[in-house]
């Protein structure tokens, strides 16, 4: 068992546009009820959660982010800078909760906190990714999911939509983007053994997947596991308006990878190197919108994260 000075709750009051702050008291009052005296830090700043979880981690044993994706990929990016071994659990109360799904916790935040009480440990894989801009060289981690292309120009229209009722806001910044998206050429290559090429042309967008769900709730990569010690890159060739809207039905089940136009693979490392500058995001957090040379590396079993007792063995 977790002593409760040993457990930290995170809690970014800026998640559901701002709407989450209303449920400040109630969630304070909910996770003592179910977890006891623990401790509590809002995030006031982008970059709070990350940083709090860099310096933090050491002294905890459990990282609870009560957020959306964002607030996940900031405590599981301050996780793996650390070294740490301090567990990540996640309380979905953002607009998308994708990476909750690959836990197996529930999205009632409720039922979420209820299952923490008995939740076990595993060993979640993490991504690196590096990009060049400007002659200059950046990388960063993503917990979930990185994108090339067009779903990070949809990343950058989603922020105006999320707050839609019903979930539909990710759908609508896709059809917005849909409007204005021009493809870029591209090669992408798969550098696990030695470099050979798994993909050229006129690329749509990569998006490259540790676990199955992205924009919430489109199972954009269905065969990820966070546990494989790989990265899955859907890889989609450049579509039509219309042929890219018949590709969202089916995209929300996985069966897009029946299309001729979807390219899918499993590897350790990759690079995509294309003819222009392009958006690239991490956990649905847009990084760049003029990236080149972008390469993406899994680094298996990185940080400890929670799950219900009861979730599969293999996730």
């Amino acid at each position: 068992m977790i002593s409760p000075d040993q457990i930290l709750i995170v809690f970014n009051p800026a998640a559901q546009s701002g709407r989450l702050a209303k449920l400040e008291l109630d969630i304070r009052a909910e996770s003592k009820k179910i977890l006891g005296r623990t401790g509590f830090v809002s995030t006031n700043k982008k970059g709070h959660a990350r940083e709090i979880a860099r310096t933090l981690a050491p002294s905890i044993k459990q990282i609870i982010a009560v957020g959306g994706d964002g607030t996940v990929h900031e405590i599981a990016a301050g996780l793996a800078e650390a070294n740490a071994e301090a567990g990540l659990a996640v309380i979905p109360l953002g607009s998308g909760n994708d990476f909750c799904r690959a836990l197996h916790m529930s999205t009632d935040w409720r039922r979420a906190f209820e299952q923490l009480k008995s939740a076990r440990i595993i060993q979640s894989d993490i991504g690196t990714y590096s990009w060049m801009e400007n002659g200059e060289s950046h990388s960063d981690y993503f917990i979930n999911a990185f994108g090339v292309g067009f779903d990070a120009y949809c990343a950058h229209f989603a922020p105006i939509y999320k707050s839609w009722p019903l979930g539909i806001g990710y759908t609508v910044s896709i059809l917005v983007a849909l409007r204005s998206w021009i493809s870029s050429g591209a090669t992408v290559w798969d550098l696990s053994d030695e470099k050979k090429p798994i993909f050229s042309g006129k690329m749509m967008f990569t998006a490259i997947g540790n676990a199955q769900d992205s924009a919430g709730g489109y199972k954009v990569n269905p065969k990820a596991l966070i546990t494989d010690g790989l990265v899955d890159p859907c890889i989609v060739e450049d579509l039509s308006f219309f042929k890219a809207l018949s590709l969202l039905p089916s995209a929300r089940d996985g069966k897009h990878l029946k299309r001729k136009e979807v390219h899918y693979h499993q590897v350790r490392k990759l690079l995509i190197e294309t003819d222009r500058g392009i958006p690239i995001h991490a956990d649905g957090e847009v990084k760049s919108m003029e990236a080149r040379s972008i390469s993406v590396e899994v680094l298996p079993g990185k940080i400890n994260v929670f799950v219900p007792k009861d979730a599969p063995e293999r996730l």
